[in-house]
């Protein structure tokens, strides 16, 4: 039920606001705060409302509560100040457009921000009454700022999740952005359907729901709704394979190592409208899809570098890595065709150099494992796999033929 009314919370925020014609700034807002309203109506409310029923009554003095509160709040503003620095001072979000957007439009949000004050208060507040363990990171945080003893581990782990948050969080918003600005000047469905561009239409319309379920999930770490983020990437080879592969590091390494993109595309190698033209279109189109059904199984848990429960539905069933194996093999589908096109040792070289990426997911996927694998449950989820999925059926498979 979650995945349905996730693709639907998704593609209902990106309709409405191409309906509406929107600027891009408030066009991917509406879009994820439709996604995360979906999200509440769903599973939230009926997780905080289980969560509240079975809460256990703490022997504590009222005075002792609200202090703790208090203390959680100026954490999170520590917390917040810190952001504040950063989109200030980095590059990276100073000349992003969500930043750039966020600071426009300040003077018009001033009551969206007094609201979201108040929410907030009210969220720390009601999360610490039915917490099980209420002295938390944000707890600690604060005691931190307030010079008072502190958990260093608790505190490092905030400071983790907070860089992970503000990174993606803007690199998602800002893509967003970007590709509904695309897609509002060239639609899918304004060019004829098996076309060249009616393709790209659509890889692009797919890459727009995926942005806009990750950046739901940056959002959506609601610890009252049983989406908290329960470990972080710890090594430093773990954020290496992970940053890599996106802005502004990758653009910069492809360009000066692996260009494997330059050269002429698939779309004017193979003769557009061909029987080959289609099929290769259609399985390139059907990879992305699966790539964006394992982003919609993460639902509202979705993030980079981080543990907040083991997904074991949708592609999950089937394999441990479905989003880049999904997404490496069309990578692979648009390249081909330009490799055949350059020559054979230019050919070689670029799909060398795709390999080197290919081989970057690899070890991502090894560094992601490793994390996931001290829960018991990440590895009972891979023992299940081993032995069910879809490698498993195809040995099975191949084993029980006759041989010739």
């Amino acid at each position: 039920m979650i995945q349905a009314a996730t693709f639907i919370g998704a593609a209902t925020g990106i309709a409405l606001s191409t309906y509406l014609q929107l600027e891009p700034g408030k066009a991917m807002a509406l879009a994820v705060f439709c996604l995360l309203l979906v999200w509440i109506a769903v599973d939230g409310i009926f997780a905080a409302r289980s969560t509240w029923i079975s809460r256990k009554r703490r022997n504590e003095a009222a005075a002792i509560v609200w202090r703790r509160i208090g203390t959680k709040l100026v954490g999170l503003a520590a917390l917040l100040g810190v952001v504040v620095i950063a989109c200030s001072v980095f590059p990276f979000f100073t000349q992003s457009s969500a930043v750039r957007w966020i600071i426009e439009a300040g003077h018009t949000t001033i009551p969206i921000s007094i609201a979201l004050a108040g929410a907030t208060i009210l969220y720390v507040a009601v999360t610490d009454l039915v917490a099980e363990e209420p002295d938390d990171y944000l707890n600690q945080v604060g005691r931190a700022v307030l010079m008072q003893d502190f958990r260093e581990e608790d505190v490092l782990f905030a400071l983790r999740l907070l860089a992970i948050k503000c990174f993606f969080l803007v690199l998602m918003f800002s893509g967003g952005m970007a590709a509904l600005s695309d897609i509002a000047e060239k639609p899918a469905w304004a060019f004829p359907p098996l076309s060249a561009a009616w393709f790209e239409g659509l890889l692009q319309l797919a890459f727009l729901l995926d942005i806009v379920l990750a950046a739901g999930g940056y959002v959506a770490t609601f610890k009252l709704f049983g989406w908290h983020v329960r470990a972080t990437e710890t090594t430093a080879l773990g954020w290496l394979v992970c940053l890599i592969c996106y802005e502004p590091f990758f653009p910069a390494i492809s360009h000066a190592f692996v260009p494997y993109g330059e050269g002429p595309g698939w779309e004017t190698v193979i003769q557009e409208g061909s029987a080959v033209f289609i099929l290769w279109s259609v399985a390139t189109v059907f990879c992305t899809v699966i790539y964006v059904w394992a982003t919609v199984a993460f639902g509202p848990r979705f993030s980079n570098l981080t543990h907040r429960g083991i997904i074991t539905s949708g592609p999950y069933r089937f394999m441990k890595h479905p989003a880049y194996v999904s997404k490496n093999i069309a990578w692979w589908l648009v390249a081909i065709p330009g490799f055949l096109a350059s020559g054979l040792a230019e050919g070689l070289a670029r799909a060398g150099m795709l390999a080197i990426v290919s081989l970057i997911y690899v070890m991502r996927a090894r560094a992601e494992e490793r994390m996931l694998s001290r829960d018991p449950a990440y590895r009972a989820y891979a023992e299940s796999v081993a032995a069910h999925g879809l490698l498993a059926m195809a040995k099975r498979r191949l084993a029980s033929r006759p041989a010739a």
